[in-house]
């Protein structure tokens, strides 16, 4: 599974070019964002990020269905992301 989420990091950006791909991906994880508050979550957490709290908090969530589709421990790193982003911005 990591072989095929390196491939697809690495050829997705050359076939519609980087700047594209970080525009799209931007897009993305802002939509994400938005949904997440959407439906309650914390600002600036990512859906992904929501569920993998909901998981090491014993709720119901959608861990597995994201991480297959996103790749493995998909959630876990946006969880991780949002947690250092929110650690740097309580600093600062």
């Amino acid at each position: 599974m990591i072989m095929k989420k390196i491939h697809l990091d690495l050829t997705i950006p050359v076939m519609i070019g980087r700047k594209t791909y970080r525009y799209l991906r931007n897009i993305m994880v802002e939509t994400s964002i938005l949904f997440n508050v959407i439906l309650g979550g914390e600002l600036h957490q990512s859906f992904s990020g929501r569920n993998y709290e909901r998981e090491k908090n014993n709720k119901p969530n959608l861990c597995r269905i994201i991480d297959a589709i996103f790749g493995d421990y998909h959630c876990q790193d946006s969880w991780v992301h949002w947690k250092l982003v929110e650690r740097k911005r309580n600093r600062g």
